[in-house]
C-alpha cells in the first residue's frame, strides 16, 4: 500500500469515520440483495424485477437538492444519527411485514424506495466528512480508502445475504441489519454531542444561488456528470439484471445469486491496488479510458458468454472498472469545490448519478422484458463505445484543467 494511504489510515479520526460507514454501507447492501433475491422468487417478470433498483435509486432526484441543503447547514454528525436511525427503522419495518406474510413485489419495492429515501440523507454527508477529517492534500487518496471501505461492505454484502439466507428467514435477515443500521447511529449520535461540546467555530453558510453559480461555471464538473450519466446508465445493467440472469438463464441458487453479485465487489477490491498507480498517471483522459474499456470488456464478456467461470471473472472486471470510476469521480469533485458548499455539490452530481442508475435500471428491464436480456448486454456495450467516443470529442483538451 502506497505511503499515502498509510498516512490517511493513521487518522483516527478518519479511520473511526471509515469503519462506521463499512458497517452501515455492508448493511444496507445486505437488504437490497436480500430484496433482490427474494423478489426473483416473488415474480418471474424482467420489468418488476428491475424495479429494485429503480426504487433504490429514484429518490435521489426528488429528495438530493434538499439533502445536500440539510447537510451543509446542519450539524453533519446530527443529519448522518437521523438518517441512520431511520434507515434502521425502514428495516423494522420491513422485517415486521415479512414475519406477518405480507411480503410483496408492491410492498418491496415501496420499501425500498422508503429504505432510499433515509439514503439519499445520509449520502452526501457522509462523502462530505471525509473531507472534514483529513487535510485538503489527502483528500484523494481518502476518496480511495473510503472507496475500499464501500467495496468491502460491496463484497461481503451480497455474499453474506446469499449465505444466510441458507439458514435464515427473509425477516431474521433483515432484522440482522436493523441491528447494524442503528449501532450505527448510536456512535454518530455520540459524534454529535461531542460536537455540541466543543468550540469549533462554524463555517460561514454559503447561499444555494451561489453554490448554483459555482457548479455552473465549473467545467470539471460538467466532464464529471457526463462521464457519470455514461457509465452508469449502461453499467446498471449488472446492477439490476445479474440475479435475473443468475436464476433463470445460469440456474443459479439463492447462494449462486449472491455470489456472482459479490464478484463485482471481490473485483472492486482491486480498487486498493489499481488506483494508486492510476493516479499517478499525468493525463485523467487515460485514467478514464480504462475505466470505460473495462466496463465494455467485461459487459461483452457477460453477453457473448454463458460460461459461468468467465462471467464471475467479467463481473471482477466490472467491478473493478466501476469502482474506480466511483472513485476517480468522488475524489476530483470532493478535492475541487470549497467545503462550506461540498454536501450540496456532491446531492447534485450524486442526482445526476442516480438518474442515470435508475433510467438504466428501468431501460435494461423493458430490454429484456420485450427482447431478452442479453439484448440490453449489447445496448449497454453500444452505449459505452459511444459515450467514448463523445467524451474524447468533447473534454480531452480539458480532462487535466486545474479549477
Amino acid at each position: 500500500m502506497h505511503a499515502e494511504l498509510i498516512a490517511v489510515a493513521r487518522n483516527p479520526q478518519y479511520r473511526h469515520f471509515w469503519v462506521a460507514n463499512i458497517m452501515s454501507n455492508g448493511a444496507i447492501w445486505i437488504q437490497n440483495t436480500t430484496s433482490s433475491i427474494a423478489l426473483t422468487h416473488l415474480s418471474t417478470s424482467a420489468v418488476v424485477n428491475s424495479l429494485v433498483q429503480v426504487a433504490a435509486t429514484l429518490p435521489f432526484l426528488l429528495f438530493g437538492i434538499l439533502a445536500g441543503q440539510v447537510g451543509d447547514k446542519y450539524s453533519k454528525p446530527l443529519v448522518l444519527t437521523v438518517a441512520q436511525l431511520s434507515l434502521g427503522l425502514v428495516s423494522l419495518t420491513l422485517a415486521a411485514a415479512t414475519w406477518w406474510g405480507l411480503l410483496s413485489p408492491a410492498l418491496l419495492v415501496g420499501v425500498t424506495a422508503a429504505f432510499s429515501v433515509a439514503t439519499v440523507f445520509r449520502m452526501p454527508v457522509a462523502q462530505a466528512g471525509i473531507a472534514l477529517t483529513v487535510p485538503r492534500d489527502q483528500v484523494r487518496h481518502a476518496a480511495v480508502l473510503n472507496n475500499l471501505g464501500f467495496n468491502i461492505a460491496r463484497t461481503v454484502g451480497p455474499a453474506i445475504a446469499g449465505s444466510l439466507l441458507l439458514a435464515l428467514a427473509y425477516f431474521q435477515v433483515y432484522l440482522l441489519t436493523a441491528a447494524m443500521l442503528l449501532a450505527v447511529a448510536a456512535y454518530f449520535l455520540y459524534g454529535f454531542y461531542h460536537e455540541r461540546n466543543t468550540t469549533a467555530k462554524q463555517t460561514e453558510f454559503i447561499s444555494f444561488r451561489d453554490t448554483w453559480k459555482h457548479i455552473y461555471t465549473s467545467t470539471l464538473f460538467r466532464r464529471c456528470t457526463f462521464d457519470a450519466c455514461i457509465l452508469f446508465f449502461a453499467g446498471s445493467v449488472i446492477w439490476s439484471m445479474m440475479p435475473f440472469i443468475a436464476k433463470y438463464h445460469l440456474n443459479q441458487s439463492t447462494a449462486g445469486q449472491g455470489s456472482l453479485m459479490g464478484a463485482t465487489g471481490l473485483g472492486a477490491l482491486l480498487t486498493v491496488v489499481v488506483l494508486p498507480a492510476v493516479l499517478k498517471i499525468r493525463h485523467n483522459h487515460h485514467s478514464y479510458w480504462l475505466c470505460y474499456s473495462l466496463m465494455i470488456s467485461s459487459i461483452a464478456a457477460i453477453w457473448l458468454s454463458s460460461h459461468l467461470t468467465l462471467i464471475f471473472v467479467a463481473l471482477m472486471i466490472f467491478g473493478l472498472s466501476w469502482s474506480m470510476a466511483v472513485t476517480l469521480l468522488n475524489g476530483e469533485i470532493q478535492s475541487s469545490f470549497p467545503r462550506q458548499m461540498l454536501s450540496r455539490v456532491i446531492a447534485i452530481y450524486l442526482i445526476v448519478m442516480y438518474l442515470a442508475q435508475a433510467t438504466g435500471s428501468l431501460w435494461a428491464g423493458l430490454v429484456s422484458q420485450f427482447f431478452e436480456t442479453r439484448a440490453a448486454l449489447m445496448c449497454s456495450v453500444v452505449v459505452l463505445a459511444l459515450g467514448l467516443g463523445l467524451r474524447t470529442l468533447m473534454f480531452a483538451s480539458t480532462d487535466d484543467d486545474k479549477e
